[in-house]
């Protein structure tokens, strides 16, 4: 018992776990987007946001209309956005936004002339920061597809962490990387603002990990491993693009060889069907060991969770895929806290409920073209 109580058992860097912090789980847009307008809307000193997709869509505008309100109120706002993930979005309205006052910044442009290389990495985080109090960290992009549906949206299953403390440093610091790596929209880049030094907020202990760099490209995956090696009693992960890389692979085989009950929560309905059909080439070896792996019932899933014994818990944008692990920029926040692994537990196993458990039966009774296609997709993981 007293191994269980013990962090660091599960925390591969303690050096980086950071005391003092308040975290706070939000399970759907329901509760965080709220949250988000709300603390936008109360910032007095600065407002940070690095989001993949923004769209030109009613919550977009939503949120555009309130940066703009911001900076006319003479609060300093950062914008981040990633050229792939809002393709769709015209520029005119981020060349609107840095009009009105927004200093705005585009992730690695498009260049149409130019090889796949220049397309493939992306900035995939969504963090919102404010006054050095908060910042916000999940899955959560600003289009219509995450928005709930009582603010117009598709509801698409996603989570949120609301940070306080310390740790908040570390979000704002990657902000500001991501910022210097990125082109100013509508003119000349503006800097960084001075490192702010939030005060203790409570008493939970968090790590941030994020992938960019040559130094951190990795950095996740390894706190995954490094827990999922030390699970004594459970592992329980929701992930929107559930397609390890071996090495997570086995360690989740092994866990659940050495009776920890692995659970696993993909999504039934997906924007990225291929990826779904990849990872069914997955399942018969992973139930065969004793993986549970379930398929959520209700709308899009797009959650990065996980939490594993109740006191390592992981929420942020990074999926357990080859893109997140070499590709993209990423950012989780890990907390090693019982409170929060509870709160954690308590919304994946109401998930359960809305999920539908895969059996071996119906893995290996699917059509040979459907298997077909499973194994061929697989074979090309690293490239979907």
């Amino acid at each position: 018992m007293q191994e269980k109580e013990n962090w660091k058992h599960y925390c591969a860097s303690p050096e980086d776990a950071l005391e003092g912090n308040e975290v706070v789980l939000m399970k759907d847009g329901e509760e965080a987007f709220p949250a988000l307008l709300s603390a936008i809307g109360g910032a007095r000193k600065f407002v940070l946001l690095e989001v993949y997709a923004f769209s030109d869509a009613s919550i977009g505008r939503t949120f555009a209309d309130l940066l703009r309100e911001k900076a006319r109120q003479g609060v300093p706002v950062y914008l981040v956005y990633d050229s792939v993930g809002s393709i769709l979005t015209d520029r005119n309205f981020f060349t609107g936004l840095a009009a009105a006052g927004v200093n705005v910044a585009e992730f690695r442009p498009v260049i149409y002339l130019k090889p796949y290389w220049n397309w493939i990495k992306r900035d995939h985080r969504k963090t919102v920061c404010v006054d050095g109090r908060w910042a916000f960290v999940g899955g959560f992009n600003i289009t219509e597809s995450d928005a709930p549906r009582s603010m117009g949206g598709r509801g698409w299953k996603d989570t949120l962490a609301r940070l306080s403390g310390p740790a908040v440093a570390g979000i704002e610091k990657v902000f500001w990387e991501a910022w210097a790596a990125s082109t100013p929209v509508g003119g000349h880049a503006k800097p960084a603002l001075p490192p702010s030094d939030p005060p203790k907020a409570g008493a939970k202990r968090v790590s941030v990990v994020y992938a960019g760099g040559i130094r951190n490209v990795r950095s996740i995956r390894r706190s995954y491993r490094y827990a999922i090696d030390r699970a004594l009693d459970y592992i329980n992960i929701t992930n929107a693009y559930f397609l390890p890389d071996r090495l997570v692979y086995r360690r989740l085989v092994k866990a659940a060889q050495r009776g920890v009950d692995v659970r696993i929560i993909a999504p039934r309905e997906t924007d990225y069907p291929y990826v779904r059909l990849a990872s069914w080439a997955m399942y018969a070896h992973l139930i065969k060991n004793g993986v549970k792996i379930y398929e959520w019932q209700g709308a899009i899933l797009h959650s990065k969770t996980a939490v594993i014994d109740g006191l390592w818990s992981s929420v942020g944008s990074h999926n357990l895929d080859h893109r997140s692990l070499h590709y993209n920029l990423e950012v989780n926040l890990n907390v090693y806290d019982r409170s929060f692994g509870a709160a954690m537990t308590k919304a994946f196993r109401e998930d359960l409920r809305n999920s539908k458990l895969i059996t071996l039966e119906e893995v290996k009774n699917r059509p040979l073209t459907s298997k077909a296609a499973s194994k061929f997709l697989y074979m090309f993981r690293s490239w979907l």
